[in-house]
């Protein structure tokens, strides 16, 4: 190879490591700014209309599709405040994030996780302790505390999850909404010895 190609190959080398570079600083700026950025609101109510939840909400969500059970996501990071007068709460901001509707265009449930990545065991527990805490003031029932007790910060729960055996625990409120949450573990093969919590909310309609 002469000296002159050395050379172009060089240049060439360079200038795709200088493309590589670019492009990460600009996908790291991009990540910095959706987190400093201040999430987006989603306010709903289990059963209302969707265009309802559009009205009242600050985050942008698309239409419902006519005559069919499907779901949406929020646009922006957003978090839920759930606004019924008496059985409201507010969850943290969640990277995932469904709302789902019926055929009539009515909400019929909300799956989501309130967070924005995995989380050290304690964060994630805190957060579940935060909304128990929101749920019980707000009127929200345990269902079956003997078989599926509430969370607690104790060395019998914090062993739970360690070992990725908790258990979820379910709330109703009287008999118009329930949901189910669960703190489940995320093992990235990457990281085997950097184990994440992931807080999982499943909400709808009261079913006996």
């Amino acid at each position: 190879m002469t000296t002159h190609s050395k050379l172009i190959q060089w240049i060439r080398h360079h200038k795709m490591l200088a493309v590589l570079v670019a492009t990460l600083l600009v996908i790291g700026a991009c990540k910095a700014a959706e987190l400093l950025t201040p999430a987006k609101e989603i306010a709903l109510v289990i059963g209302e209309p969707w265009k309802d939840m559009q009205a009242r909400s600050t985050a942008e969500i698309g239409p419902v599709y006519e005559g069919r059970h499907w779901y949406r996501q929020p646009k922006q990071l957003s978090y839920m405040r759930f606004a019924d007068h008496q059985y409201g709460f507010i969850t943290p901001p969640a990277k995932f994030f469904t709302v789902g509707f019926d055929d009539k265009g009515n909400i019929d449930g909300v799956r989501m996780s309130p967070q924005v990545e995995p989380l050290p065991l304690q964060e994630a527990l805190d957060i579940v302790l935060d909304l128990q805490n929101q749920w019980r003031k707000s009127g929200w029932d345990l269902d079956e505390p003997e078989e599926f007790p509430a969370y607690d910060n104790t060395p019998v729960w914090h062993e739970a999850l360690k070992k990725c055996a908790a258990l979820s625990t379910h709330w109703n409120a009287g008999k118009l909404y329930q949901l189910m949450v669960v703190i489940t573990c995320y093992e990235d093969n990457r990281y085997p010895d950097n184990k994440g919590y992931l807080v999982t909310i499943s909400m709808g309609k009261y079913r006996e």
